[in-house]
């Protein structure tokens, strides 16, 4: 299915007829992690994203109840235009769900937080296409505390021919809302990696021999940490299944 605008891949999730990702469905859109916290959580969840930018670049922090988002996304529904949900209680995914209407009321705060899934489309126009990736990896790198939420960065990884590295550090650096430039390149021992080519699923994966891995901040970092404070409930986007905006990642360029 060819889809023409970022509005057509978000009604294909609403009515569940999307095969795979969003966030490859219409390349060269801005595609956020999205979190759905408790009021009473909101404000040290905004507080640790704050404190933590490059792993949590927090695009937006929608009102209590509020279900649409016409600033980055027209004719939205938050409720039921991601590809899949995850519910977790206590710190545990206990389901997964299409949609979220009947779990969503007037204390569900939404935070849009920047991925950089982005600036993959980009990246192959630009003639810099990656070898292998993205995919998500756990690190030791401790996130700075903010009230219940604490622990490690997560990364993802992407490996490159040699002779691109140094324009894809440049050129993804132009880009904070989307993680800015990666934090390591073939530095899985500093960064704490405990297993080179394993995925935070515990997958083994294979990057190509003769290119170079390169390490960005993972937006999945603040769901992690929420899931670590075991908060009661929460609701998060599944892994994988980011939110395309109507925001055209190269408009975030910053000189």
């Amino acid at each position: 299915m060819k889809f023409k605008t970022p509005l057509d891949v978000r009604l294909a999730c609403r009515a569940n007829e999307l095969e795979g990702f969003a966030s490859r469905a219409l390349p060269g859109y801005l595609c956020v992690n999205v979190a759905f916290l408790d009021i009473d959580y909101a404000d040290d969840f905004e507080a640790f994203c704050r404190a933590n930018p490059k792993p949590c670049p927090l695009i937006a922090k929608m009102e209590p109840g509020q279900t649409d988002c016409p600033e980055y996304a027209r004719a939205l529904d938050i409720r039921t235009d991601l590809g899949s949900y995850d519910i977790v209680r206590d710190g545990e995914v206990t389901e997964l769900r299409q949609d979220i209407v009947d779990l969503f009321d007037d204390r569900t705060v939404t935070f849009l937080i920047g991925s950089s899934v982005s600036f993959d489309g980009l990246l192959t126009e630009k003639g810099y296409p990656a070898a292998f990736g993205p995919t998500i990896q756990l690190t030791s790198l401790p996130c700075e505390t903010v009230g219940p939420f604490s622990g490690n960065m997560a990364v993802t990884i992407r490996s490159f021919d040699p002779a691109m590295i140094d324009d894809v550090w440049e050129f993804t650096s132009h880009f904070p809302g989307c993680h800015g430039a990666p934090i390591g390149r073939n530095n899985a021992d500093e960064l704490g990696i405990e297993e080179l080519n394993v995925n935070m699923d515990g997958h083994p994966f294979e990057v190509p021999e003769g290119t170079d891995r390169l390490y960005w901040a993972c937006g999945i970092t603040p769901r992690i940490v929420a899931e670590q404070a075991r908060l009661p409930f929460m609701i998060s986007y599944t892994p994988g299944h980011a939110m395309i905006t109507d925001i055209p990642t190269e408009s975030l360029y910053q000189a």
